[in-house]
Order: C-alpha cells, then structure tokens, then sequence
C-alpha cells in the first residue's frame, strides 16, 4: 500500500475504526467520519488531547482512503491480503508454525546482536564468564521452548 506512509496506519481496519460496513456507501461513511471527528476532535477533548490527536487523525486517514476510489481499491485489496495472509498462518500446522516461530526469533536474535556494541576492551577471562553465562541463558531458554512447543504439538494433535 504505497499511500500508505505511516507503518501504523497500515495496520489499522478503516472501516471498523469508523463503524462502517465493508459495503457501505460514500454517503454513509461521510456521515460515520463526521461523527467520529466530532466526537476525537482535539478540541472537544481538553483533558487527553494526545490521545484525541492521535486518534482524530486516524479517522481522518480512514476517510481519506475510503472517500477515493482509487485509495479505496488499493486498500480493499492491500486489507483482502492482511486477511488472506492471517489465514494461512492460522493454517499451518503446528510443526511449521514452531519452525516458523523460531526462525523469526533467530532473525530477532540475530539483529539485536547486530545492534549491540562489541566486547573487544573486556580481559580475556571476563569474556569467557559473560560467554559462559549467555551459553547457560540460553539452553535454559531453548530447553523451556522445547518443552512448551512439544506440549503444544500433543494438544495440537
């Protein structure tokens, strides 16, 4: 959805972010965003205005895409996706959604290890305390996994 900018948008569902049917028409969604503005306009909501920002301007997303044609069809089909990949995760038996689980972790794992500062000023025996320490985490972690994937393969089956 390349009008979609904003990463947070994207996961949003317009249509039940202004109440209205997937069917519905202009019309009807003009008349759901007026009453949504109303109600989150920053200025009607004097007590938490961040939130009524955050939220009004939302709603004022929603109406901007599902007011175009074009916006409309690209996000229809962007939402049919979303929808469309949610199912097959759901899908996947739990074999593959355990591998598929750990690969993201290892994935996650691996970029935040990218992102931390080396170790190369520790003295050698520090290194190989934090090493070992990290190794022992880890197994305890991995073990941990291990047993509740496996408990959830039996449930699955």
């Amino acid at each position: 959805m390349s009008n979609l900018e904003d990463k947070e948008l994207e996961d949003l569902d317009f249509y039940d972010l202004l109440g209205v049917d997937y069917n519905s028409t202009l019309e009807d969604i003009e008349k759901a965003y007026r009453k949504k503005a109303r109600k989150y306009h920053p200025d009607k909501n004097r007590e938490n205005p961040e939130a009524a920002t955050k939220i009004f301007h939302q709603v004022s997303k929603a109406f901007e895409f599902l007011s175009d044609p074009t916006k409309k069809l690209e996000y229809d089909n962007a939402r049919k996706a979303r929808v469309a990949a949610k199912k097959r995760y759901e899908a996947l038996d739990a074999k593959r959604k355990v591998m598929k689980e750990d690969l993201e972790e290892n994935e996650r794992a691996a970029r935040l290890k990218k992102q931390q500062k080396t170790y190369s000023e520790e003295p050698e025996q520090i290194k190989v305390e934090r090493l070992r320490a990290e190794t022992a985490q880890r197994r305890q972690q991995l073990a941990e996994k291990l047993k509740r994937r496996a408990a959830e393969f039996k449930a699955s089956k």
